[in-house]
């Protein structure tokens, strides 16, 4: 059985009939990150006792009557229920693609989750799969103190910061607010991308979601005036991971890094309520960079973050990269990035 799911509910009812999800496979949190001319599908796929739900962004390719889909910010790919090592792939590769050219969807790219077991096994039938980097990660099973794993300097921090700053959570509207400012902070300070100034709406719709996770923000405040020094908003998908989604820290402060006390306030929370994993991410496009630095200061566990990169129809792909060379020149093309006819503004500056 394949189908394409695009109302909620029913969106909704067969993701949860996945053990292991995160909420970057959610219809809420698919529905935030879409813009005005796209559509985001869950493709499902039963044979016997396998259930195989992969969700897209499905983008059209600027008036060329063509489409091609991708994945949302953060960590996606396929939800995957009871692999056998008997499993017909063929079935599988076939209807996918089937959907793919009848659609007229010509390739096809998704980040993947670390934390979702066999995704590697199954999309290695179709398409490449590429490595870009490493992500941090606590293993929140694990017995052993995670406080051994912190480097000196981190433990340095957050035994000052606990006399310094108070740890607190909340999900309303004015908590909202409040990240926003000290977030466009820190994304102007670096640089950021514009991509990365979510929207106040982006926030609301999380945490008011109807789905299988909780959104949060954990604030660090001082004790001196009740200044709010750092914060972070913290996604926590039920029974399984908690995800360090978008932080904050204010300029003021940034030299005593109150973000430690509130990625150390949510890694106890996390093992105090029982989940798998807390995930802290990884570099500035998935680089072993200072972000990365800073975050394999918590923890040695590490996991590649690896991308899945699909070419349905070969002939059409081939033709708008070919267009795309011929807008805006040779020069100007990316050729790193997938899709490569995106790596101008004729068919959408990545």
């Amino acid at each position: 059985m394949f189908k394409v799911i695009t109302e909620e509910n029913e969106w909704n009812r067969a993701i949860s009939s996945f053990e292991k999800k995160d909420f970057y496979h959610s219809y809420d949190y698919h529905q935030v990150c879409i813009k005005d001319n796209e559509v985001a599908k869950l493709l499902l796929y039963k044979s016997g006792n396998t259930s195989i739900a992969f969700p897209l962004v499905i983008r059209p390719i600027n008036g060329s009557g063509f489409f091609d889909a991708t994945s949302v910010y953060g960590y996606a790919g396929p939800l995957i229920s009871h692999l056998p090592s008997h499993f017909d792939f063929q079935d599988w590769k076939e209807q996918m693609l089937g959907y793919f050219l009848d659609d007229k969807i010509i390739s096809i790219f998704s980040s993947t989750n670390p934390f979702i077991d066999n995704q590697e096994q199954l999309l290695s039938h179709m398409g490449e799969i590429e490595s870009l980097g490493d992500i941090v990660y606590f293993d929140l099973k694990q017995s052993k103190a995670h406080l051994k794993q912190y480097s000196k300097t981190t433990k340095r921090y957050i035994k000052r910061n606990k006399e310094l700053f108070d740890i607190r959570e909340g999900n309303s509207e004015d908590d909202a607010r409040q990240f926003l400012e000290i977030y466009y902070q820190s994304m102007e300070r670096v640089g950021a991308n514009s991509q990365y100034y979510f929207k106040l709406p982006y926030f609301i719709k999380l945490l008011r979601n109807h789905s299988f996770f909780d959104a949060s923000f954990v604030f660090a405040t001082s004790k001196e005036n009740g200044d709010v020094a750092s914060g972070a908003f913290i996604i926590r998908t039920k029974d399984h991971i908690v995800q360090y989604h978008l932080s904050g820290t204010v300029d003021a402060y940034r030299h005593l890094s109150p973000i430690r006390g509130v990625i150390d306030h949510v890694r106890c929370q996390g093992k105090l309520d029982s989940y798998n994993f807390f995930n802290l991410g990884g570099g500035v496009g998935s680089k072993n960079d200072s972000l990365y630095d800073f975050k394999a200061s918590f923890s040695k566990k590490t996991a590649p973050f690896k991308v899945w990169k699909y070419i349905s129809n070969i002939e059409v792909y081939d033709q708008l990269c070919t267009i795309a060379r011929e807008k805006e020149g040779e020069e100007n093309s990316n050729t790193n990035y997938f899709p490569a006819y995106r790596t101008n503004s004729y068919f959408g500056t990545p």
